[in-house]
């Protein structure tokens, strides 16, 4: 009756085990990273970031241009006489568009026989042109190493002055950090048997 209970209970421990082991390694996590995204390292973020927020080069060019020569064949205005001195005769006239703004006044003794008019406009140009930094990832191919499945062995001796113990063991530790191992160990004439199982708390991977 004895036999029977202990073998009962190493079974129930077993499929305990079993049990556990199936619903921590069958969990299906959410894909690292989700469909549709990518990991980056904080430093390059930190990079495109200060990228994105450098302020634009602008270059300013100024082009001057000569136009084309605008002879103006304006009739002459008529003389005024100039009432300090009646052998002085004025000249004024004006010349006004939208590209060039001209008076002139000219005083001679007599007349005015002939005038030549002529302008050339100077034509402004103004070129900016904005640099602007636009972030770009560049994708390089890295392999990404995954946790593997790891068969440990291992054995131990030891005692005291009055027992010397010994034995052996496996551990089996999966790529979800999950551990799972058989342990044997003599002490005297009997022979012991463990069943272990372990979990991850906590620390760095």
């Amino acid at each position: 009756m004895k036999d029977i209970w202990k073998n009962g209970v190493i079974i129930l421990l077993i499929i305990s085990v079993l049990y556990i082991i199936f619903l921590r390694e069958c969990e299906r996590p959410e894909p690292c990273p989700p469909k549709g995204k990518i990991l980056i390292a904080q430093q390059t973020w930190d990079s495109i970031q200060a990228l994105a927020n450098k302020q634009p080069i602008v270059k300013i060019d100024t082009i001057y241009l000569k136009g084309e020569i605008v002879y103006v064949d304006k009739p002459l205005p008529p003389p005024q006489i100039d009432l300090t001195d009646t052998t002085i005769n004025i000249y004024h006239d004006t010349l006004l568009k939208k590209d060039i703004d001209v008076n002139y006044t000219f005083k001679v003794r007599g007349e005015l026989l002939n005038r030549k008019w002529t302008y050339r406009p100077i034509i402004t140009t103004i070129t900016i042109d904005s640099l602007i930094y636009i972030p770009k990832i560049v994708e390089v191919e890295k392999f990404i190493t995954q946790a593997k499945n790891g068969l440990y062995a291992y054995g131990l001796a030891g005692g005291n002055g009055d027992n010397f113990l010994f034995g052996g063991g496996l551990d089996l530790i999966t790529k979800k950090e999950t551990m799972i191992g058989y342990q044997f160990q003599k002490f005297g004439s009997d022979n012991l048997h463990f069943v272990k199982i372990g979990v991850r708390l906590g620390g760095k991977k």
